[in-house]
């Protein structure tokens, strides 16, 4: 397997880092450029930029030696392994644990940082409150928790990760480590199981009648992220 930073498109690592970029580096006046130097000026900015953005995520990579001792082996697929090492455990002031989700290579012996979780980060539920909503990105530094972590299918090297930070609901996440981008599922009781033969997240939802009771179903999606169908009925708890 190659190395994951070489298939993380430049555009989407960028995000949170700050984004500097320099001229060529020549001594010209201003009133002595010409629109084909400019156009030249510009094409230099952004290979520089491009180039930035790699170092910047290369920055990440790190040797599979420093993988916290207290690191849990959640999941392992295709030379693939992930881990969840628990950060803060709960206090006082924080009720909520923080974590941080590590891919090990274990062909190259390199690990990655998938997400560090922000126990404060809100949900947007109004945002996906329909019955066959889609997931909702997220930006991936506002990810809740993640006390599990499995490879899910699709094209490229998907992470779903969960966790239940408000003592009710799970919360659970689809991480694109090629775009470095998050999702948030619209579900609130986490993951069912996972489909390989025919690529789809089976996850499970809770709610009331209205006359009183509390059901469960099913629903499936892809790996990202959409609506596919109701995988069972309402059933009465």
């Amino acid at each position: 397997m190659k190395k994951m930073i070489l298939m993380v498109p430049i555009a989407m690592v960028m995000m949170g880092c700050m984004n500097s970029s320099t001229n060529n580096g020549k001594d010209v006046a201003e009133d002595s450029i010409t629109d084909e130097m400019t156009k030249t000026l510009k094409d230099d900015e952004a290979d520089e930029t491009e180039e930035m953005g790699v170092a910047m995520y290369q920055q990440d990579e790190m040797d599979a030696s420093e993988l916290p001792k207290t690191a849990k082996l959640m999941d392992n697929r295709n030379q693939l392994a992930l881990y969840v090492n628990e950060d803060q455990a709960p206090t006082e002031d924080e009720p909520n644990a923080s974590y941080t989700v590590w891919l090990v290579n274990e062909v190259t012996n390199k690990m990655y940082r998938v997400c560090k979780t922000n126990p404060t980060a809100a949900a947007p539920w109004e945002e996906m409150s329909g019955e066959k909503s889609d997931a909702v990105e997220v930006p991936i530094h506002l990810i809740a928790t993640a006390e599990q972590a499995y490879f899910v299918p699709g094209k490229g090297t998907k992470i779903l990760v969960e966790g239940c930070p408000d003592g009710r609901n799970i919360w659970t996440y689809i991480i694109n480590m090629d775009t470095h981008t998050a999702n948030m599922f619209p579900s609130n009781e986490g993951m069912s199981h996972i489909d390989f033969d025919h690529d789809e997240i089976i996850l499970a939802t809770y709610g009331y009648y209205s006359e009183g009771g509390r059901y469960t179903y099913l629903r499936a999606y892809s790996p990202s992220g959409h609506y596919l169908r109701n995988m069972s009925e309402k059933e009465a708890e």
